[in-house]
């Protein structure tokens, strides 16, 4: 996910301290290198360091083996090279995405009895976390998608957010200013970004049954829908504003609205604080509304030797006090349900967010299926670009996905 949203460095961020260094004499009584539990994260900024915090009280609540918190750049290469070279670390972050996966190749330990209860977590993020019946880890965080828009260029217009997907057509069109270069909508060639409209419409990408279902009426009009209000020049992607992501679109005043997540809250406020953004559900399509959540969870791996050190940090690190200090900014909502209200009385307009996971399907597909996204935002690109139809995106991405479920069904 654009998700995701790691930075690009090649090589992790390591934590070392004096008492971590080599000793470079030729001592033989040299002390030996200090023992401790690993946990490899990815890059967060200000939420880093809360963790950092957290695990400074972990260690002096809860004495035991000293953590080491190894903070990655580049988390997919770096996990790749530690999966490769059998060097996995004690706790992983984990999102929903890449969680099936590395549960199905066994590298995850199961929680058994060192969960906590999943009483006070949303369903559906406990559900993310599991395989088979087995729970692995529980939720830390949870965010969703929602309608951003500019509300200042709203007032001008005397438009309110468009509750529908024929209203949002309406209003970027009323938005969209070709002489400055400024879409009504922005639209990304991403996977998570057309889904909201797939199961709005009323389509599934894969069927209760675990096949692909996309060479349906409703993912036609989903894609339909899609392409046209960018080839009417009502919608643009960030490429054409040059810009990464639709958040910086909106931003730089190129955009009227964009389907973003919760980080766009924290980002907008340290890149472009004059901006005035209202946030609004995503609009209905005729299947009714629908939005995706994203997750992530402390797994503890399956060749750890220190196991139950690994699964009291992650008990501690989403226990409900700790929990309200990671999620004190908009960019992580609570997956605890007790803490829902606290969090909506500190950010009452980002409600929606809050709201979504009432309609919301997780982020998450089963195992295998990475080279299904690649292969969709791919095509998205090329669909732009008028050198393929909608019906033959369908029909590939079909092909596809089920050629992948295939494959699993064979391992398994």
């Amino acid at each position: 996910m654009a998700l995701i949203l790691t930075g690009c460095a090649d090589l992790p961020q390591i934590d070392l301290s004096a008492a971590r260094l080599p000793w470079w004499g030729s001592d033989q009584n040299a002390p030996a290198a200090m023992e401790s539990l690993s946990v490899l994260v990815w890059d967060e900024g200000a939420q880093t360091e809360i963790l950092r915090e957290l695990i400074d009280a972990f260690e002096l609540a809860e004495p035991g083996l000293p953590v080491e918190l190894i903070v990655s750049n580049a988390y997919d290469n770096d996990l790749q090279a530690r999966i490769s070279g059998g060097d996995l670390p004690d706790l992983l972050l984990v999102d929903s995405f890449r969680f099936p996966d590395l549960a199905a190749e066994g590298m995850l330990a199961a929680g058994q009895n060192r969960l906590d209860s999943s009483d006070d977590f949303y369903p559906i993020l406990i559900a993310a976390f599991q395989q088979d019946g087995v729970a692995y880890c529980r939720p830390r965080e949870v965010r969703t998608l929602a309608l951003i828009y500019d509300a200042v260029g709203f007032a001008k217009a005397g438009l309110q957010p468009p509750a529908t997907w024929d209203a949002m057509r309406q209003a970027a069109e009323t938005l969209t200013d070709v002489n400055t270069g400024s879409f009504g909508l922005i639209v990304s060639p991403d996977l998570s970004r057309w889904l909201p409209f797939l199961y709005g419409a009323g389509g599934q990408l894969i069927n209760e049954e675990g096949r692909m279902v996309l060479e349906s009426a409703a993912a036609a009009n989903a894609i339909d829908y899609y392409i046209a209000i960018f080839r009417q020049n009502f919608a643009g992607q960030p490429a054409e504003s040059n810009s990464s992501w639709a958040g910086e679109v909106l931003g730089k005043g190129k955009g009227s609205m964009a389907f973003e997540g919760n980080w766009v809250i924290p980002y907008f406020a340290a890149e472009f604080p004059q901006f005035e953004y209202g946030v609004a559900p995503l609009p209905s399509g005729p299947g009714g509304r629908a939005t995706v959540a994203f997750s992530s969870c402390y797994a503890v791996t399956a060749d750890s030797t220190h196991q139950d050190r690994a699964f009291a940090l992650a008990r501690f690190l989403t226990r409900g006090d700790s929990m309200k200090q990671w999620t004190e900014t908009a960019a992580f909502m609570p997956s605890r349900i007790s803490l829902a209200d606290g969090w909506l009385d500190q950010f009452p307009v980002l409600s929606p967010f809050m709201d979504g996971l009432n309609e919301a399907r997780v982020w998450q597909f089963p195992p295998g299926f990475a080279p299904f996204l690649r292969t969709f935002n791919r095509n998205m690109i090329e669909l732009y670009a008028a050198n393929i139809e909608a019906a033959d995106l369908l029909g590939e991405m079909q092909r596809v996905g089920a050629i992948l479920l295939n494959r699993q069904t064979d391992r398994e």
